[in-house]
């Protein structure tokens, strides 16, 4: 049986070629996974290769999985990398290379933000030595200097996996993006209205969101544990995994969800509450499956849930109007109800989630919150860009006493 070398992993590409060895990589993910740096950074940090090593390795990586060079050829160019001083070019050139496929798309996640616009050479170059220094991802460093918003970075690396999977060319995506923050609407708005882009005719959910939805992955962790997969070229859930965000029994039981949502038994929402429930209650996905049928709209149902239990004589009357007053004080259920009854939009459930959250603790005035949900409604915007807008500037977290 023939190796699939286009699977390769970056550490077992460093092994195969000698630079570090079976051990020190072992070290090597025990600390990214501590510290949440990717594996190449740890690596150099622990001085068992150089960045110019790394460089070439994610290069070599690359080249073989778009199956555009030979993998003894790519091995032997890598090799002359490590033992003298040249760059991979020099050592592919001097093995006959002539270069990438030209029809060959790629897109680097400062190259698409620089050629839409969206970030200055100046900002761009600032990040990517922050981001060499630190070892943080370029998209992260890029948000927590403003440089960009989160919404846009989520765009920019949705961008990246469309090209990466040839659903769309990099001019299309770079056009999408630069409507995405003129119109302030998704990318994959942006691109079908331009006729780039043909959402899947199935419901489907991506496996990132999925873990947002269920309240087990922040928006902020999963933005960059995405960014970390793309440049490293390994799946979210592997990523997410490696740094320590879900395990992977987490990670399979989130699989099989996905796949019920693509094959229309569960809604993405009814996936995530499972997923929830599977995770934080140790229920099995047909308990958390079963009980998801407390959520579905009355109407269809031949008789309530309430009335036979009532009849089985498992609960009382005073039971049953006890749940629902305790069902009334839970604000998250209040809110899942609302969205799956269609009164709201998730939009308007994580900006109202947001606003409860500040002025619980203390951040943000109930008279602002109401003003600032208003101004979301009226603009379609989220939750921090109505605060910002409105010249209200609030923590992304709660202070802790490390942070004093």
């Amino acid at each position: 049986m023939t190796e699939d070398n286009t699977l390769l992993k970056l550490g077992e590409l460093l092994i195969r070629v000698g630079i570090v060895k079976e051990r020190e990589l072992d070290e090597a993910i025990k600390v990214a996974g501590e510290t949440g740096l990717p594996i190449g950074r740890v690596l150099i940090m622990s001085g068992y290769m150089s960045d110019r090593e790394l460089q070439a390795a994610v290069q070599v990586q690359s080249l073989i999985k778009d199956k555009v060079i030979a993998v003894e050829l790519a091995f032997d160019a890598l090799k002359q990398v490590s033992r003298e001083d040249v760059t991979l070019e020099q050592a592919l050139r001097a093995r006959g290379w002539t270069g990438r496929k030209a029809h060959q798309d790629t897109a680097k996640l400062g190259e698409l933000l620089r050629a839409a616009e969206l970030v200055s050479e100046a900002q761009l170059n600032e990040a990517l030595r922050t981001s060499q220094e630190t070892g943080l991802p370029l998209g992260r460093i890029m948000v927590l200097t403003q440089a960009i918003s989160d919404e846009l970075l989520s765009a920019a690396l949705t961008a990246q996996i469309l090209i990466r999977d040839g659903k769309v060319s990099k001019e299309q995506a770079i056009k999408g993006l630069q409507a995405t923050k003129r119109r302030r609407i998704s990318l994959e708005e942006s691109l079908i209205d331009q006729g780039f882009y043909k959402p899947p005719i199935r419901q489907t959910v991506k496996l990132g969101e999925l873990f947002v939805l269920s309240g087990l992955v922040t928006e902020n962790d999963l933005m960059g544990a995405l960014e970390l997969g793309l440049t490293r070229e390994m799946p979210i859930g592997q990523v997410l995994v490696e740094c320590g965000y879900i395990s992977r029994e987490v990670l399979h039981t989130a699989l099989k969800f996905q796949e019920m949502v693509i094959n229309n038994t569960l809604t993405a929402l009814q996936a995530a509450e499972a997923l929830r429930q599977v995770s934080t209650r140790r229920v099995s996905m047909a308990q958390a499956v079963a009980e998801l049928g407390l959520l579905k709209n009355e109407q269809n149902e031949p008789i309530k849930l309430g009335e036979l239990l009532k009849a089985a004589g498992i609960v009382t009357e005073d039971d049953i109007k006890n749940a629902i007053e305790a069902s009334a004080r839970n604000s998250a259920l209040i809110g899942k109800i609302l969205l799956v009854t269609g009164h709201i939009n998730e939009q308007t459930l994580h900006a109202s989630l947001r606003a409860q959250f500040l002025v619980r603790e203390g951040f943000l005035q109930m008279e602002q919150a109401i003003i600032a949900l208003n101004y979301c409604q009226k603009h379609h915007a989220n939750f921090d860009d109505a605060l910002q807008e409105l010249g209200w500037t609030m923590p992304t977290r709660v202070k802790t006493a490390s942070d004093s």
